[in-house]
């Protein structure tokens, strides 16, 4: 998708405390094994706030970064994105979260594509946008927290640990800190059933023991033994594909971008080697960042845009990716261009440097 006249105006981000992967090691909660092999080093825990309230505090500091160049009665749709339970079955966590911060009474949607589903959302949101006024604003926001009983953040999911926080992007027509210069979206849904399992269900579970999404996926390559390495490269490659697609649509060339925001996954995730093999080396990416937050599902970007901001890591001028993947599995890409370093990214929150 090529897009003309959309903008990042502000964002926020809200994360919880730092845990130290190797303290989780040591008392026997995060394998020794992975570890070693994820290269992981810290992971953000909320211990009493809920993932819809992590993103109202997400959109609140997103706000008020803003001023006086973004009003709640501009926006004209909220999105938000999550990956898990976000505190209530049957409900309409976007709801409340508008609820909660800008108010009025634009529609306000849930984008279910897991860890894709901030990307989603952004693509979403610039599209809705082509076809409004000027003084139009899409609010995205992203919430995640996963906690026993239902998930096991260090076993729950291979390759990766997950984090809680949440985090919000105000997306406008009106010129803001970084332009979105091309967005897109792809899918391969021959590969859904590695996380579906053998069969459907008539309830959700229950909630007493955690989920095993790793024994989903154990179970779909035992049952694919043959065909694995391809499987491997399809998953990798599709992130590629997205990546490549939105830089041609944008213009631009690899080696023309400054930094490529990246889902934190652990280093055992093969797309890390496809970078490489891009010539995309590990000081381009978020990596340090991200190995020290983990995996905040779909909140991934937008909070690893925040940290090069707020480190004064990006200037006028600078290309930068951001790029996710989801079950399904979804692939999103997009290029935004850095216009201006926003005056709030030289004040940085010590809380969200872990």
């Amino acid at each position: 998708m090529i897009l003309n006249d959309i903008y990042l105006t502000s964002l926020g981000v809200r994360l919880g405390r730092r845990l130290d992967l190797e303290e989780a090691v040591r008392d026997g909660r995060y394998a020794s094994t992975e570890y070693t092999a994820n290269a992981l080093l810290g992971v953000t825990v909320s211990d009493d706030t809920f993932a819809p309230d992590l993103a109202v505090a997400a959109v609140r500091q997103a706000l008020d970064r803003a001023g006086d160049a973004t009003s709640p009665d501009d926006v004209r749709m909220l999105l938000h994105a999550s990956a898990y339970f976000q505190g209530q079955d049957m409900w309409t966590p976007s709801s409340y979260i508008q609820h909660h911060t800008v108010g009025g009474s634009a529609p306000a949607v849930e984008v279910d594509q897991k860890s894709n589903g901030g990307m989603a959302a952004l693509a979403l949101a610039a599209g809705h946008l082509a076809g409004h006024d000027e003084d139009a604003t899409v609010l995205i926001t992203t919430g995640e927290r996963f906690c026993e009983p239902g998930f096991d953040r260090f076993r729950t999911e291979s390759g990766t640990v997950m984090a809680d926080g949440g985090t919000a992007l105000l997306l406008g027509r009106k010129p803001g800190f970084a332009k979105v210069l091309s967005c897109a979206m792809t899918s391969d849904s021959t590969l859904e059933h590695m996380y579906r399992g053998r069969g459907l269900k008539d309830a959700p579970a229950s909630g007493d023991k955690p989920l095993n999404m790793r024994a989903r996926k154990t179970d779909f390559m035992r049952r694919n033994l043959d065909d694995l390495e391809a499987i491997s490269l399809r998953i990798a490659g599709g992130i590629g594909a997205c990546i490549e697609q939105a830089l041609d649509e944008a213009k631009t060339d690899v080696a023309d971008v400054a930094r490529f925001v990246m889902p934190h996954n652990g280093r055992t995730v093969r797309w890390w080697n496809m970078l490489e093999d891009l010539g995309v080396g590990g000081e381009r990416t978020t990596w340090e960042f991200g190995r020290q937050v983990s995996h905040l599902g779909s909140g991934d970007q937008v909070a690893g845009l925040n940290h090069l901001l707020v480190t004064g890591r990006l200037r006028a001028g600078d290309r930068v990716v951001l790029a996710g993947t989801g079950y399904g599995f979804n692939w999103g890409a997009a290029v935004v261009e850095i216009l201006h370093v926003p005056a709030w990214a030289a004040e940085a929150d010590d809380q969200q440097q872990p």
